[in-house]
Protein backbone atom coordinates (compact mmCIF):
# COMPACT_ATOMS: atom_id res chain seq x y z
CA UNK A 1 0.00 0.00 0.00
CA UNK A 2 1.51 3.32 -1.13
CA UNK A 3 0.81 6.57 1.31
CA UNK A 4 1.17 9.97 -0.01
CA UNK A 5 5.14 10.93 0.96
CA UNK A 6 5.06 13.50 4.10
CA UNK A 7 8.19 16.07 3.69
CA UNK A 8 10.19 16.34 7.21
CA UNK A 9 13.15 18.19 8.15
CA UNK A 10 15.15 15.70 11.28
CA UNK A 11 16.12 17.71 14.29
CA UNK A 12 18.63 17.12 16.65
CA UNK A 13 17.28 18.81 20.10
CA UNK A 14 20.43 20.15 22.76
CA UNK A 15 19.98 16.98 24.79
CA UNK A 16 21.08 14.74 21.97
CA UNK A 17 24.57 16.79 23.31
CA UNK A 18 24.01 15.66 27.03
CA UNK A 19 23.83 11.72 25.96
CA UNK A 20 26.98 12.42 23.41
CA UNK A 21 29.22 14.14 26.07
CA UNK A 22 27.98 14.13 29.98
CA UNK A 23 26.06 10.89 29.59
CA UNK A 24 28.99 9.12 27.01
CA UNK A 25 31.67 7.82 29.55
CA UNK A 26 30.49 5.65 32.86
CA UNK A 27 33.70 7.31 34.71
CA UNK A 28 34.89 10.76 34.20
CA UNK A 29 38.23 9.81 34.92
CA UNK A 30 37.96 7.98 31.27
CA UNK A 31 38.50 12.15 29.37
CA UNK A 32 42.14 11.74 30.07
CA UNK A 33 42.05 8.40 28.54
CA UNK A 34 40.13 9.93 25.71
CA UNK A 35 42.67 12.51 25.25
CA UNK A 36 46.13 10.55 25.28
CA UNK A 37 44.03 8.19 22.88
CA UNK A 38 43.96 11.38 20.64
CA UNK A 39 47.55 12.52 21.15
CA UNK A 40 48.60 9.10 20.39
CA UNK A 41 46.87 9.00 17.20
CA UNK A 42 48.79 12.21 16.05
CA UNK A 43 51.82 11.30 16.86
CA UNK A 44 51.87 8.03 14.96
CA UNK A 45 50.76 9.97 12.33
CA UNK A 46 53.06 12.80 12.66
CA UNK A 47 56.11 9.94 12.53
CA UNK A 48 54.38 8.48 9.74
CA UNK A 49 54.48 11.60 7.95
CA UNK A 50 58.12 12.18 8.48
CA UNK A 51 57.47 15.00 10.37
CA UNK A 52 59.41 13.98 14.06
CA UNK A 53 61.21 10.53 14.71
CA UNK A 54 59.61 7.34 16.72
CA UNK A 55 62.14 8.94 19.64
CA UNK A 56 61.10 12.40 19.75
CA UNK A 57 57.26 11.99 19.81
CA UNK A 58 55.88 12.28 23.48
CA UNK A 59 53.17 13.36 25.42
CA UNK A 60 53.51 15.73 28.61
CA UNK A 61 50.70 15.45 30.91
CA UNK A 62 50.26 18.51 33.92
CA UNK A 63 48.53 19.04 36.83
CA UNK A 64 48.12 22.38 38.33
CA UNK A 65 49.64 23.41 41.45
CA UNK A 66 46.48 24.49 43.08
CA UNK A 67 44.90 21.63 41.72
CA UNK A 68 42.84 23.48 39.50
CA UNK A 69 43.66 22.70 35.91
CA UNK A 70 44.90 20.17 33.71
CA UNK A 71 46.66 19.83 30.85
CA UNK A 72 47.82 17.45 28.07
CA UNK A 73 50.00 18.23 25.24
CA UNK A 74 52.16 16.97 22.59
CA UNK A 75 54.27 17.16 19.88
CA UNK A 76 52.42 15.66 16.99
CA UNK A 77 50.77 17.10 13.65
CA UNK A 78 48.33 19.45 15.06
CA UNK A 79 45.40 21.11 12.81
CA UNK A 80 45.73 23.60 10.32
CA UNK A 81 44.44 26.88 11.08
CA UNK A 82 41.75 26.73 7.89
CA UNK A 83 39.96 23.55 9.80
CA UNK A 84 40.94 23.38 13.33
CA UNK A 85 37.93 24.78 14.56
CA UNK A 86 35.08 23.34 12.03
CA UNK A 87 37.31 19.73 13.04
CA UNK A 88 37.11 20.65 17.13
CA UNK A 89 33.45 21.65 16.96
CA UNK A 90 32.29 18.83 15.37
CA UNK A 91 30.30 16.03 17.44
CA UNK A 92 30.78 12.20 16.55
CA UNK A 93 32.35 12.87 13.10
CA UNK A 94 35.65 12.63 12.16
CA UNK A 95 38.05 11.63 9.50
CA UNK A 96 39.50 8.76 11.37
CA UNK A 97 39.81 5.28 10.50
CA UNK A 98 39.45 2.62 13.01
CA UNK A 99 41.74 0.26 11.33
CA UNK A 100 44.68 2.96 11.74
CA UNK A 101 43.67 5.27 14.84
CA UNK A 102 42.76 4.39 18.53
CA UNK A 103 40.19 7.12 18.26
CA UNK A 104 37.83 7.67 15.49
CA UNK A 105 34.36 8.60 16.90
CA UNK A 106 35.13 12.28 16.75
CA UNK A 107 33.57 12.08 20.61
CA UNK A 108 36.31 11.72 23.33
CA UNK A 109 37.32 14.96 22.63
CA UNK A 110 34.07 16.30 24.69
CA UNK A 111 34.99 14.34 27.70
CA UNK A 112 35.68 16.35 29.39
CA UNK A 113 32.95 18.81 29.74
CA UNK A 114 31.65 16.65 32.87
CA UNK A 115 34.22 17.93 35.46
CA UNK A 116 35.70 21.34 34.01
CA UNK A 117 34.24 24.51 33.75
CA UNK A 118 36.67 25.61 30.45
CA UNK A 119 37.61 22.73 28.11
CA UNK A 120 40.49 24.58 26.06
CA UNK A 121 41.89 23.57 22.74
CA UNK A 122 45.29 25.12 21.57
CA UNK A 123 46.53 23.59 18.44
CA UNK A 124 49.40 24.72 15.42
CA UNK A 125 50.39 22.88 12.42
CA UNK A 126 54.60 23.55 11.17
CA UNK A 127 54.82 25.99 9.12
CA UNK A 128 52.10 28.06 10.04
CA UNK A 129 52.92 31.39 11.50
CA UNK A 130 49.24 31.37 13.98
CA UNK A 131 47.33 28.63 16.33
CA UNK A 132 43.93 28.14 16.70
CA UNK A 133 42.69 28.17 20.28
CA UNK A 134 38.76 26.71 20.33
CA UNK A 135 37.12 27.01 23.98
CA UNK A 136 34.01 25.00 25.11
CA UNK A 137 32.40 27.02 27.98
CA UNK A 138 31.69 23.72 29.99
CA UNK A 139 30.29 25.22 32.80
CA UNK A 140 27.59 27.47 30.31
CA UNK A 141 26.68 24.05 28.47
CA UNK A 142 26.26 22.06 31.71
CA UNK A 143 23.75 24.72 32.42
CA UNK A 144 21.94 24.37 29.38
CA UNK A 145 21.26 20.54 29.53
CA UNK A 146 20.44 20.84 33.26
CA UNK A 147 17.23 18.50 33.01
CA UNK A 148 15.01 21.60 34.13
CA UNK A 149 16.15 23.30 31.10
CA UNK A 150 13.79 24.48 28.84
CA UNK A 151 15.70 25.40 25.64
CA UNK A 152 13.86 24.72 22.51
CA UNK A 153 17.03 25.24 20.48
CA UNK A 154 18.86 22.46 18.26
CA UNK A 155 21.66 21.05 19.42
CA UNK A 156 23.97 22.81 16.94
CA UNK A 157 22.78 25.93 17.75
CA UNK A 158 23.11 24.93 21.83
CA UNK A 159 26.81 24.32 21.00
CA UNK A 160 27.67 27.55 19.33
CA UNK A 161 26.71 29.51 21.91
CA UNK A 162 29.09 28.20 24.29
CA UNK A 163 31.99 27.38 21.49
CA UNK A 164 34.30 30.64 21.15
CA UNK A 165 37.17 29.90 18.23
CA UNK A 166 39.84 32.56 18.04
CA UNK A 167 43.48 32.64 15.96
CA UNK A 168 46.48 33.79 16.90
CA UNK A 169 49.72 35.18 15.67
CA UNK A 170 53.03 33.27 16.60
CA UNK A 171 56.53 33.88 15.87
CA UNK A 172 57.25 30.02 16.30
CA UNK A 173 56.88 28.63 13.22
CA UNK A 174 58.00 25.68 13.16
CA UNK A 175 56.11 24.52 16.25
CA UNK A 176 53.74 21.61 15.86
CA UNK A 177 51.41 20.97 18.68
CA UNK A 178 47.87 19.79 20.36
CA UNK A 179 46.99 20.95 23.49
CA UNK A 180 43.85 20.35 25.58
CA UNK A 181 43.50 22.33 28.75
CA UNK A 182 40.78 21.56 31.15
CA UNK A 183 40.44 24.40 33.73
CA UNK A 184 38.39 25.45 36.86
CA UNK A 185 37.40 21.80 38.10
CA UNK A 186 33.89 20.89 39.30
CA UNK A 187 33.47 17.70 40.95
CA UNK A 188 36.28 16.22 38.95
CA UNK A 189 37.41 12.97 39.27
CA UNK A 190 40.57 11.97 41.80
CA UNK A 191 42.97 11.30 38.86
CA UNK A 192 42.44 15.33 38.02
CA UNK A 193 43.69 16.39 41.66
CA UNK A 194 45.85 13.39 42.85
CA UNK A 195 48.75 13.11 41.00
CA UNK A 196 49.65 9.57 42.55
CA UNK A 197 45.97 8.73 41.47
CA UNK A 198 46.91 10.19 38.18
CA UNK A 199 50.31 8.50 37.42
CA UNK A 200 48.60 5.27 38.50
CA UNK A 201 45.50 5.55 36.16
CA UNK A 202 47.87 6.43 33.24
CA UNK A 203 50.23 3.77 33.83
CA UNK A 204 47.42 1.44 33.41
CA UNK A 205 45.26 2.41 30.59
CA UNK A 206 48.08 4.70 28.11
CA UNK A 207 50.06 2.92 25.21
CA UNK A 208 53.02 2.91 27.40
CA UNK A 209 56.48 1.03 27.09
CA UNK A 210 57.14 -1.92 29.58
CA UNK A 211 59.46 -0.64 32.60
CA UNK A 212 63.42 -1.55 31.44
CA UNK A 213 63.29 -3.20 34.96
CA UNK A 214 60.79 -5.45 33.89
CA UNK A 215 62.56 -8.44 33.86
CA UNK A 216 60.04 -10.09 30.68
CA UNK A 217 59.49 -6.95 28.73
CA UNK A 218 62.09 -8.28 26.22
CA UNK A 219 60.59 -11.60 25.67
CA UNK A 220 57.11 -9.82 25.80
CA UNK A 221 58.11 -7.43 22.92
CA UNK A 222 60.17 -9.63 20.63
CA UNK A 223 57.50 -12.58 20.90
CA UNK A 224 54.90 -10.05 20.14
CA UNK A 225 56.57 -8.55 16.97
CA UNK A 226 57.20 -12.07 15.99
CA UNK A 227 53.61 -13.26 16.57
CA UNK A 228 52.47 -10.04 13.60
CA UNK A 229 51.42 -7.79 16.98
CA UNK A 230 54.15 -4.94 17.30
CA UNK A 231 53.35 -3.44 20.47
CA UNK A 232 53.51 0.46 19.74
CA UNK A 233 54.20 2.57 22.53
CA UNK A 234 54.89 6.31 23.09
CA UNK A 235 56.74 8.12 25.59
CA UNK A 236 54.57 9.76 28.61
CA UNK A 237 55.55 12.36 30.96
CA UNK A 238 53.48 13.44 34.20
CA UNK A 239 54.43 16.82 35.66
CA UNK A 240 53.06 17.66 39.42
CA UNK A 241 53.13 21.75 39.13
CA UNK A 242 56.57 22.99 39.32
CA UNK A 243 58.44 19.74 40.38
CA UNK A 244 60.38 17.85 37.46
CA UNK A 245 58.44 15.76 35.10
CA UNK A 246 58.61 12.14 35.61
CA UNK A 247 57.94 9.80 32.55
CA UNK A 248 55.36 6.31 33.19
CA UNK A 249 55.83 3.09 31.94
CA UNK A 250 53.51 0.08 32.45
CA UNK A 251 53.02 -0.98 35.87
CA UNK A 252 54.60 -4.79 35.57
CA UNK A 253 57.23 -5.62 38.15
CA UNK A 254 58.37 -8.48 38.87
CA UNK A 255 56.40 -9.58 42.12
CA UNK A 256 53.07 -9.66 42.59
CA UNK A 257 51.23 -8.81 45.87
CA UNK A 258 49.42 -11.87 47.32
CA UNK A 259 48.20 -12.52 50.64
CA UNK A 260 50.46 -11.46 52.36
CA UNK A 261 54.04 -11.73 51.00
CA UNK A 262 55.42 -10.32 47.34
CA UNK A 263 55.23 -13.24 45.00
CA UNK A 264 57.82 -13.44 42.05
CA UNK A 265 56.84 -13.91 38.89
CA UNK A 266 58.38 -16.96 37.40
CA UNK A 267 57.59 -16.48 33.78
CA UNK A 268 55.31 -15.63 31.22
CA UNK A 269 53.08 -18.07 29.10
CA UNK A 270 52.09 -16.40 25.58
CA UNK A 271 48.94 -17.22 23.69
CA UNK A 272 47.63 -16.74 19.97
CA UNK A 273 44.62 -16.85 18.53
CA UNK A 274 44.29 -19.61 15.70
CA UNK A 275 42.41 -17.18 13.42
CA UNK A 276 45.23 -14.47 13.74
CA UNK A 277 42.68 -11.83 15.50
CA UNK A 278 44.44 -11.36 18.77
CA UNK A 279 47.92 -11.94 20.94
CA UNK A 280 48.65 -12.26 24.59
CA UNK A 281 51.21 -12.74 27.39
CA UNK A 282 49.73 -14.26 31.04
CA UNK A 283 52.85 -13.86 34.51
CA UNK A 284 52.80 -16.93 36.05
CA UNK A 285 53.47 -16.97 40.15
CA UNK A 286 54.27 -20.04 42.58
CA UNK A 287 51.94 -18.63 45.03
CA UNK A 288 48.50 -19.08 44.67
CA UNK A 289 45.77 -16.52 45.43
CA UNK A 290 44.00 -13.29 44.33
CA UNK A 291 46.54 -10.29 43.35
CA UNK A 292 45.99 -7.42 45.21
CA UNK A 293 48.48 -4.98 43.13
CA UNK A 294 46.01 -1.92 41.26
CA UNK A 295 47.37 -3.61 37.99
CA UNK A 296 45.86 -6.69 38.51
CA UNK A 297 44.04 -8.86 36.12
CA UNK A 298 44.24 -9.46 32.49
CA UNK A 299 43.84 -6.26 30.59
CA UNK A 300 42.67 -6.23 26.51
CA UNK A 301 44.43 -3.52 24.35
CA UNK A 302 44.14 -2.25 21.16
CA UNK A 303 46.64 -0.35 20.00
CA UNK A 304 48.50 -0.76 23.13
CA UNK A 305 45.00 0.89 24.73
CA UNK A 306 43.48 -0.32 27.58
CA UNK A 307 39.83 -1.48 27.11
CA UNK A 308 37.96 -0.69 30.07
CA UNK A 309 40.03 -2.23 32.94
CA UNK A 310 39.82 -5.95 33.61
CA UNK A 311 35.55 -5.98 32.96
CA UNK A 312 36.11 -7.81 29.58
CA UNK A 313 38.40 -10.93 30.67
CA UNK A 314 36.25 -11.16 33.94
CA UNK A 315 32.98 -11.50 32.38
CA UNK A 316 34.53 -14.33 30.23
CA UNK A 317 36.06 -16.01 33.15
CA UNK A 318 32.41 -15.45 34.89
CA UNK A 319 30.06 -16.63 31.88
CA UNK A 320 31.29 -18.63 29.02
CA UNK A 321 29.09 -18.69 25.23
CA UNK A 322 30.87 -22.03 24.46
CA UNK A 323 28.50 -24.01 27.41
CA UNK A 324 25.37 -23.50 29.23
CA UNK A 325 27.83 -25.09 32.26
CA UNK A 326 27.31 -21.72 34.96
CA UNK A 327 30.67 -20.93 36.32
CA UNK A 328 29.77 -17.37 37.86
CA UNK A 329 32.09 -18.43 40.54
CA UNK A 330 35.17 -18.28 38.26
CA UNK A 331 35.34 -14.40 38.04
CA UNK A 332 37.25 -13.91 41.10
CA UNK A 333 40.18 -15.79 39.51
CA UNK A 334 40.47 -13.64 36.98
CA UNK A 335 42.10 -11.83 40.02
CA UNK A 336 44.55 -14.38 40.33
CA UNK A 337 46.71 -13.42 36.50
CA UNK A 338 48.38 -10.71 35.46
CA UNK A 339 48.52 -10.15 31.42
CA UNK A 340 47.51 -8.38 28.56
CA UNK A 341 45.41 -9.46 25.57
CA UNK A 342 46.52 -7.32 21.92
CA UNK A 343 42.91 -7.40 20.09
CA UNK A 344 43.76 -6.78 15.90
CA UNK A 345 42.36 -2.89 15.24
CA UNK A 346 40.79 -4.53 12.18
CA UNK A 347 39.33 -7.99 13.88
CA UNK A 348 37.17 -5.84 16.68
CA UNK A 349 35.52 -2.41 16.95
CA UNK A 350 35.40 -0.77 20.21
CA UNK A 351 31.95 0.42 21.57
CA UNK A 352 31.60 4.14 22.02
CA UNK A 353 32.40 4.11 25.51
CA UNK A 354 35.48 2.17 25.33
CA UNK A 355 34.77 -0.02 28.15
CA UNK A 356 34.20 -3.19 25.53
CA UNK A 357 33.49 -4.07 22.08
CA UNK A 358 31.13 -3.61 19.35
CA UNK A 359 28.02 -6.67 19.96
CA UNK A 360 28.87 -7.95 16.26
CA UNK A 361 29.89 -11.60 15.37
CA UNK A 362 33.37 -11.18 15.19
CA UNK A 363 33.98 -9.81 18.88
CA UNK A 364 31.63 -12.82 19.52
CA UNK A 365 34.36 -14.99 17.85
CA UNK A 366 37.15 -13.51 19.28
CA UNK A 367 35.54 -13.67 22.93
CA UNK A 368 34.68 -18.01 22.09
CA UNK A 369 38.42 -17.63 21.31
CA UNK A 370 39.57 -16.31 24.74
CA UNK A 371 37.31 -18.39 26.69
CA UNK A 372 38.36 -21.54 24.63
CA UNK A 373 42.12 -20.63 25.41
CA UNK A 374 42.55 -18.33 27.97
CA UNK A 375 39.54 -17.94 30.65
CA UNK A 376 38.74 -22.07 30.70
CA UNK A 377 41.75 -23.26 30.91
CA UNK A 378 43.44 -20.75 33.51
CA UNK A 379 40.01 -20.72 35.66
CA UNK A 380 40.23 -24.20 35.88
CA UNK A 381 43.43 -24.41 37.00
CA UNK A 382 43.32 -21.72 39.34
CA UNK A 383 40.04 -23.03 40.62
CA UNK A 384 41.97 -26.66 40.51
CA UNK A 385 44.68 -24.92 43.24
CA UNK A 386 42.07 -23.20 45.25
CA UNK A 387 40.60 -26.35 45.97
CA UNK A 388 43.92 -27.69 46.83
CA UNK A 389 44.59 -25.49 49.09
CA UNK A 390 41.50 -25.74 51.37
CA UNK A 391 43.00 -29.36 51.42
CA UNK A 392 46.69 -28.74 52.06
CA UNK A 393 47.95 -29.99 55.36
CA UNK A 394 49.58 -26.93 55.97
CA UNK A 395 46.31 -24.97 55.62
CA UNK A 396 44.13 -28.23 57.71
CA UNK A 397 47.02 -27.70 60.49
CA UNK A 398 46.46 -24.32 60.77
CA UNK A 399 42.66 -24.69 61.23
CA UNK A 400 42.94 -27.41 63.78
CA UNK A 401 45.35 -25.50 65.56
CA UNK A 402 42.86 -22.05 65.54
CA UNK A 403 40.47 -24.28 67.21
CA UNK A 404 42.66 -26.32 69.77
CA UNK A 405 43.46 -22.65 71.16
CA UNK A 406 40.07 -21.69 71.35
CA UNK A 407 39.03 -24.57 73.37
CA UNK A 408 42.57 -24.38 75.27
CA UNK A 409 41.09 -20.81 76.56
CA UNK A 410 37.38 -21.70 77.43
CA UNK A 411 38.69 -25.13 79.58
CA UNK A 412 41.12 -21.92 81.06
CA UNK A 413 38.43 -19.69 82.15
CA UNK A 414 35.64 -22.38 83.28
CA UNK A 415 32.80 -20.96 82.00
CA UNK A 416 31.69 -22.83 79.09
CA UNK A 417 28.64 -21.77 77.10
CA UNK A 418 26.73 -23.21 74.38
CA UNK A 419 27.19 -19.80 72.18
CA UNK A 420 31.08 -20.98 72.42
CA UNK A 421 30.82 -24.20 71.66
CA UNK A 422 28.48 -24.37 68.88
CA UNK A 423 30.90 -22.49 66.10
CA UNK A 424 33.47 -24.53 67.59
CA UNK A 425 31.51 -27.69 67.02
CA UNK A 426 30.96 -26.66 63.64
CA UNK A 427 33.89 -25.89 62.52
CA UNK A 428 35.23 -29.38 63.65
CA UNK A 429 33.12 -31.03 61.98
CA UNK A 430 33.76 -28.97 58.69
CA UNK A 431 37.66 -29.81 59.24
CA UNK A 432 37.09 -33.38 59.48
CA UNK A 433 34.74 -33.45 56.27
CA UNK A 434 38.02 -31.67 54.73
CA UNK A 435 40.45 -34.25 56.07
CA UNK A 436 38.54 -37.27 54.41
CA UNK A 437 38.71 -35.19 50.97
CA UNK A 438 42.18 -34.79 51.27
CA UNK A 439 42.47 -38.08 52.02
CA UNK A 440 40.89 -39.48 48.85
CA UNK A 441 43.54 -37.18 46.73
CA UNK A 442 46.87 -36.89 49.17
CA UNK A 443 50.13 -37.95 47.89
CA UNK A 444 51.84 -41.24 49.52
CA UNK A 445 53.69 -38.97 51.32
CA UNK A 446 50.70 -36.50 52.97
CA UNK A 447 48.87 -39.94 54.17
CA UNK A 448 50.21 -40.36 57.62
CA UNK A 449 50.40 -36.37 58.62
CA UNK A 450 46.43 -36.35 57.84
CA UNK A 451 45.71 -39.30 59.75
CA UNK A 452 47.60 -37.70 62.54
CA UNK A 453 45.50 -34.39 62.03
CA UNK A 454 42.43 -36.78 61.92
CA UNK A 455 43.58 -38.32 65.45
CA UNK A 456 43.99 -34.80 66.89
CA UNK A 457 40.27 -33.79 65.60
CA UNK A 458 38.97 -36.51 66.97
CA UNK A 459 40.67 -35.10 70.45
CA UNK A 460 39.64 -31.84 69.79
CA UNK A 461 35.52 -32.81 69.51
CA UNK A 462 35.71 -35.21 72.45
CA UNK A 463 36.86 -32.03 74.44
CA UNK A 464 34.03 -29.71 73.15
CA UNK A 465 31.46 -32.34 74.14
CA UNK A 466 32.80 -32.55 77.70
CA UNK A 467 32.45 -28.61 77.88
CA UNK A 468 28.85 -28.77 75.87
CA UNK A 469 28.37 -31.56 78.74
CA UNK A 470 29.31 -29.06 81.17
CA UNK A 471 27.52 -25.74 79.85
CA UNK A 472 24.13 -24.43 81.48
CA UNK A 473 21.14 -25.28 79.72
CA UNK A 474 20.03 -22.75 77.04
CA UNK A 475 17.62 -20.58 78.26
CA UNK A 476 14.56 -19.96 75.60
CA UNK A 477 13.02 -16.87 77.82
CA UNK A 478 14.32 -14.18 76.07
CA UNK A 479 12.96 -16.07 72.35
CA UNK A 480 9.76 -16.95 74.41
CA UNK A 481 8.75 -13.41 75.48
CA UNK A 482 9.40 -12.06 71.63
CA UNK A 483 7.09 -14.62 70.93
CA UNK A 484 4.26 -13.82 73.27
CA UNK A 485 4.92 -9.86 72.33
CA UNK A 486 4.53 -10.52 68.52
CA UNK A 487 1.10 -12.99 68.99
CA UNK A 488 -0.26 -10.23 71.38
CA UNK A 489 0.47 -7.41 68.80
CA UNK A 490 -1.16 -9.62 66.37
CA UNK A 491 -4.70 -10.33 68.58
CA UNK A 492 -4.95 -6.25 69.12
CA UNK A 493 -4.55 -5.86 65.18
CA UNK A 494 -7.05 -8.77 64.38
CA UNK A 495 -9.43 -7.00 67.92
CA UNK A 496 -9.24 -3.32 66.09
CA UNK A 497 -10.35 -5.41 62.32
CA UNK A 498 -12.73 -7.44 63.44
CA UNK A 499 -14.53 -6.28 66.28
CA UNK A 500 -16.86 -3.59 67.77
CA UNK A 501 -15.45 -0.76 69.86
CA UNK A 502 -16.60 -2.37 73.14
CA UNK A 503 -15.94 -6.19 72.29
CA UNK A 504 -12.53 -5.30 71.15
CA UNK A 505 -11.93 -3.19 73.83
CA UNK A 506 -12.95 -6.19 76.39
CA UNK A 507 -10.60 -7.98 74.38
CA UNK A 508 -7.65 -6.00 74.56
CA UNK A 509 -7.79 -5.80 77.96
CA UNK A 510 -7.78 -9.99 78.66
CA UNK A 511 -4.97 -10.48 75.90
CA UNK A 512 -2.83 -7.48 78.01
CA UNK A 513 -3.80 -9.10 81.39
CA UNK A 514 -3.23 -12.42 80.90
CA UNK A 515 0.42 -12.08 78.54
CA UNK A 516 1.14 -7.94 80.59
CA UNK A 517 1.72 -7.25 76.36
CA UNK A 518 -0.13 -3.79 76.11
CA UNK A 519 -1.50 -2.56 72.48
CA UNK A 520 1.40 -0.59 70.53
Amino acid sequence: MTGTSVPFEPHFGAFVIESLTLGMYGESRNAIREYIQNSFDSLRQAVGDGLIMAEQAKIEVEMDSNRDGLTIRDNGNGLRTENAASVLAAIGASNKDYRHNAGFRGIGRLAGIVFCDRLIFTTKAKGQSQYTRVLFKAQMLREKLAPEGKSEKNAAETLAECVEATRHDTTEINKHYFEVRLEGMFNPPAECIDPEALRTYISQVAPLPYDPKFPFAEEIRTTAAAAGFPIESVQLFVKDGKAEPTELFKPYVSTVAVKRVRAPLTGVNFSASPTGKWWGWIGRKRVSGAIKDPWKGIRVRIRNIQIDDTRVMREIFAESHLTETPRTSYSRFADWYVGEIFVDPKAAIPNARRDGFEENQAWEDIRNELDAQIATPFGKQAYKTSKADQLSVENLTKAIIAIEEQVTLIEAEGNPTTEKLGPLLDDASARRTRIAASMRVAEPSEVEPLQALAGRLGDVQRRLEALLALAPAHSCDEEVGEAIEFLAQQLFKAFRERLGPQEGGRARAIVSEVTGVKPE
